[in-house]
């Protein structure tokens, strides 16, 4: 009897340890989606806090809250830059801007050959690759998108005129067609648009109809510092500039001006929700939601009054804030059950984090890190995340200087770094905000917490030179 006990512990022992390796092993098997197709859609210009699921006060964006409560949604994800074109290549090469080096529009900046993107790696594994964008940053001369295996652009706006962003109304239409006749192979598909980015509409709002202001939003409004008010008949007035006026802050925006603005910036966030809801509803109709991870993003926010700053207006001072560089992000799993997260992510991790999904190599240089760890067992990636560019102007009515712009934030401090960098006497100035007392990043404390401000200006200046010397 006693070497029949005995046999049968040894047999629980050994097949119940067996039992706990395997376990051990599971969380990286339920990561696994081998072959799945990926879906990337980003929309550009949307705000974190301007969605409805995340708190916002108006019911903007319904089908993306739906794909929320599905999805893996990081509630502390954050952008490179204030502009579109650095930040997507930054998403698709999971390199800080000034590694892939393109951060100028008009200079010829392109990005290397020998850089690998997300769009070369799947292809080499066999994926069909296809894009559909609203153009402009997204243009193939900047060497991405020339990269996929099919790529269509929409290009709406003025025929002759500077305003040329396709819209999710075009591309997301385009891009759905191409799924539909090629889901028989693993694919991936990425789809843009600009549909929150200035001009906006004059048309009117479903936010504010009541409107009764003279102001024509269907030019961008912008400001390039921060702008004080002016006093004009007793009332406040933020002068803001536009493309009409050359740089000069001759438009002027009262109270009722910004809500409106903000009302119309609303309204293009609900109008592309809608587009995002059919389009995802389609996707789920044709049977391939098992096998496809979908991921949703924006490249960078906006500037809508806060600090009296209106757009992003380049990569000056003040571009940095959260409402620029907070963005939303979500990843649905067809194996991972949805949950939110508030570790810190940045658009770098992307990249890694699918590749460890699909059971792919990494390139052996990437900035970000795969965030299987942070969903899987809430183990920090990011002690900090960062944002640099440098911004040259090149016949720019609107800027004189060359200007570098940084920032590195924890989940207590954020340091904004601003650099002149083409005058005799560059000067850089600092903001260092205290996130856990001021959300909004209203009150400067650098001169009050030296402590702070010294340990992160170290922090980042370790960052900037190891990754401008990289370069």
């Amino acid at each position: 009897m006693r070497k029949i006990v005995f046999t049968l512990i040894i047999i629980i022992l050994f097949f119940g340890g067996f039992f706990i390796i395997r376990l051990g092993q599971e969380p990286s098997d339920d990561f696994a989606c081998k072959d799945c197709n990926i879906i990337l859609i980003t929309l550009t210009n949307l705000r974190y806090d301007h969605i409805s699921g995340n708190g916002y006060f108006r019911p903007t964006s319904p089908a993306l809250d739906a794909f929320a409560a599905e999805s893996i949604v990081f509630d502390n994800a954050f952008a490179h830059s204030s502009w579109t074109l650095p930040e997507g290549i930054s998403i698709f090469t999971s390199l800080y801007p000034y590694r892939h080096g393109v951060m100028n529009r008009y200079d010829g900046s392109i990005l290397s050959q020998n850089t690998p993107t997300l769009i070369d790696v799947l292809g080499e594994q066999g994926y069909l690759t296809a894009g559909f964008s609203g153009g402009f940053d997204y243009d193939a001369a900047f060497g991405l998108t020339n990269r996929f295996g099919e790529y269509q652009e929409c290009i709406e706006g003025k025929d002759e005129g500077i305003w040329r962003y396709g819209k999710l109304s075009c591309s997301a239409p385009k891009a759905l067609e191409w799924i539909q006749n090629h889901r028989d192979r693993k694919f991936f598909v990425h789809v843009q648009g600009y549909d929150p980015h200035c001009p906006f509409s004059q048309e009117g709002s479903r936010y504010d109809p009541d409107y009764a202001g003279t102001v024509d939003f269907s030019n961008c409004l912008w400001t390039f510092e921060k702008t004080e008010q002016r006093i004009i008949d007793g009332k406040p007035y933020y002068p803001v500039s536009s493309p009409t006026t050359e740089g000069k802050a001759s438009v002027f925006l009262g109270e009722e001006d910004v809500d409106h603005l903000i009302a119309l910036y609303d309204e293009s966030i609900t109008k592309s929700d809608a587009v995002i809801g059919s389009f995802l509803k389609e996707v789920e109709k044709l049977g391939i939601s098992d096998n496809t991870i979908i991921i949703f993003t924006s490249e960078h926010g906006d500037m809508l009054g806060k600090q009296g700053r209106f757009m992003r207006g380049g990569p000056l001072r003040g571009t940095f804030y959260d409402d620029v560089l907070h963005i939303p992000f979500f990843i649905k799993h067809p194996k991972l059950d949805p949950t939110r997260i508030d570790g810190l992510v940045e658009h770098v991790d992307i990249m890694p984090t699918l590749l460890d999904f699909l059971g792919i190599k990494k390139p052996s240089v990437l900035d970000g890190k795969s965030l299987v760890p942070l969903i899987g067992e809430g183990k920090e990636v990011n002690k900090y995340v960062f944002a640099g560019a440098e911004f040259h102007p090149e016949n720019s009515p609107y800027f004189q200087e060359s200007t570098r712009i940084e920032t590195i934030r924890s989940r207590e401090f954020k340091l904004i770094r601003e650099t002149t960098i083409s005058t005799d006497t560059p000067f850089s100035d600092l903001e260092l905000y205290d996130l856990k007392n001021d959300k909004e990043e209203l009150y400067n404390v650098a001169e009050g917490r030296t402590d702070i401000l010294n340990e992160l200006l170290l922090k980042l200046n370790d960052w900037s030179e190891k990754m401008r010397d990289s370069t």
